[in-house]
Formats: structure tokens, C-alpha cells, sequence
């Protein structure tokens, strides 16, 4: 990061420091939500678009190769967030406009990731064959043929690359959320239900996400490599295998998240809106960095929580 950044973002984060604390009842809203996800999100009528409605994965097998990566739509991506955001109506304390727009871009930029990890286990699948003296083209089929069935036959969740690359952003999301209780992870919790509730709106494929979260992701890549492979007889004890030590945590990536190439794509107007409310975009859509100070809120979750555990305990 630049020098200049670097200074920028300092006076943002003390501007972020002198902001009033919140409320005794904003912190009590924040417990509830923190304690029932689901309930707080559950009467909402939220509205939201597809993650590639937003960003798309542009693959590196094809020219030219220079421009491989993430393109992230910024006035798409602002438009949607600021929807989502009003379709709130006030009824979410654990979001402002800033914090949503952190969550929108991480699972955006997971989504599209997911696509790079494809990618490039198909590649390893051609290097190994190609050291076998019988080099396939195992990428460039699998994309000719992506939106057709094949390989395992027709699929119920197909496309099941969408539906596998919203259930690896929805589990990237419960890796943070395995930091200690805290601010951010209100956001998760409560972002993974949005999520959740809005999947049935989307097209098919991605609205079959939900079956292959958590540990059900490793079946679901497992099924995505014998569609690689187009195998019409493959072993599955080896896929699930495969599966499980390449695909699931990113392994099969040439390149760490941070290094991803990625572009930030709109005018100069939407771009300068976007970096008021994301200042740190490369931080925030790899690991969810947020300027803002969330000390008290912290504190104050911590201490609720020993407070009821107290309470179990020792009843009165």
C-alpha cells in the first residue's frame, strides 16, 4: 500500500474514532441479533441480485492472458447494496451503509474466486496428464460445455459451479466467524441468513446453494471434479478425496487471495463513491477489514455473554 494510502487511511480511521459510541438500546439490538440471526432477518423483504450480476472471473487459458482475474461492476455493485440496504428498513442494527457494502464486496469477490479455484484444479488435471505423455484440454471442454449437462449426467442443481461458488463464499464467511465474539461477527452471522433467505430468488443453480454449505460442500466438489473430468464412470472415494484436500480451502489456487488480480470497474463517479465507503477494498473483500472502531461494542457483547452464562449457572 502507498505511503499516501497509508496517511489516508489514518485520518480516516481517527475521523471513524470520533464518531459517537452507540446507544444502550443499539447495543441491546446488536445482542439479539448476534444471539438470533435468523429471527432478525426473517420478516425482512430483501432484494438482491446474483453475484455475477455484480463481478465476473475472467479465465487465464484464455487471450489475452494479461487480462485474467476478478472485474468487480462498481456502479452495479453500489446499486445493489444501496437496495439491499433500504429493503433493511432501519430493522438491522448490525449494518450501516459502509458495513453491508464490506460484506456485498467479500462475497462477491468469494463467488468470483471460487470460479479462479475451477480453473485452475482443471489445470492441474492438464499438467498431470500432460506428464502422462496424454495432455487433455480438460479447461477448455469443461467450458465449452459448462451450462450443458455432462460428466455425471443431468445434474439437479446445474449449473453446479454457481451453486458450489455461493456456498464457498456463504463458508468463507463462517471461517471469520470463528474469531471471538465481536462486532464482526454480528455481521456474519446475520449476512450468511440474509443470504440464506434470498437464494430462492435466484436462477437456478445458484439457488441451490444451500445443500452444499458446510461440510456438504466437499460432496458438491466432488461431483464438480467428475464433471472436469467427464469421466461417465468415475471413483468416488477418489473424487471425495480430491475434493476435500484441494478444493474446499482453496488449495488448488496459483495465487493467494490478496494477489488475485482485480479490477474495480466504472466511472469515475461511482469509483469515488465506492472508495468513500471502502477505503481499504483489497483488505476488505479478502478478510473484511473495516476502519471503523468496535472496541465498545466488543467489550459490551463480551460482557453480556458472561453475564448470562453467569446467570445459567447460578439462577436465581
Amino acid at each position: 500500500m502507498r505511503k499516501a494510502d497509508r496517511d489516508l487511511l489514518q485520518q480516516r480511521y481517527r475521523a471513524e474514532r470520533g464518531k459517537p459510541q452507540p446507544s444502550a438500546e443499539a447495543l441491546n439490538n446488536l445482542w439479539n441479533e448476534w444471539k438470533n440471526p435468523a429471527s432478525a432477518v426473517r420478516q425482512l423483504d430483501l432484494a438482491r441480485l446474483p453475484a455475477d450480476a455484480l463481478a465476473f472471473y475472467r479465465p487465464f487459458h484464455f487471450s489475452p492472458h494479461e487480462e485474467w482475474g476478478i472485474y468487480i461492476l462498481v456502479e452495479p455493485l453500489l446499486h445493489h447494496c444501496a437496495l439491499l440496504y433500504d429493503s433493511f428498513g432501519g430493522k438491522l442494527a448490525a449494518f450501516n451503509l459502509e458495513t453491508l457494502m464490506g460484506c456485498v464486496l467479500f462475497e462477491v469477490f468469494h463467488h468470483e474466486f471460487f470460479h479462479h479455484l475451477t480453473e485452475c484444479a482443471a489445470t492441474s488435471i492438464e499438467i498431470a496428464s500432460a506428464g502422462f505423455g496424454k495432455a487433455k484440454p480438460i479447461f477448455i471442454d469443461y467450458w465449452d460445455c459448462r451450462f450443458k449437462e455432462r460428466g455425471l449426467g443431468p445434474h439437479p442443481d446445474h449449473p453446479l459451479e454457481e451453486a458450489l461458488a455461493n456456498a464457498y463464499s456463504y463458508n468463507s464467511f463462517s471461517f471469520l466467524s470463528r474469531m471471538e465474539i465481536g462486532f464482526k461477527l454480528i455481521w456474519v452471522k446475520v449476512y450468511q441468513k440474509i443470504l440464506e433467505k434470498c437464494w430462492d430468488k435466484e436462477p437456478a443453480g445458484y439457488r441451490s446453494a444451500g445443500k452444499y454449505i458446510n461440510a456438504e460442500y466437499v460432496s458438491g466438489a466432488a461431483q464438480l471434479l467428475a464433471m472436469l473430468l467427464s469421466s461417465p464412470d468415475p471413483d468416488p472415494a477418489s473424487l471425495m478425496l480430491l475434493a476435500k484436500t484441494v478444493m474446499p480451502s482453496g488449495n488448488s489456487a496459483f495465487l493467494q487471495k490478496p494477489d488475485i488480480p482485480t479490477y474495480l470497474v466504472g466511472d469515475s463517479r461511482a469509483l469515488a463513491r465506492f472508495g468513500e465507503l471502502v477505503p481499504a477494498p483489497n483488505e476488505t473483500y479478502t478478510s473484511l477489514f473495516w476502519l471503523g472502531d468496535t472496541s465498545t461494542v466488543d467489550e459490551y457483547l463480551k460482557d453480556r455473554k458472561k453475564r448470562e452464562a453467569l446467570a445459567k449457572r447460578n439462577p436465581a
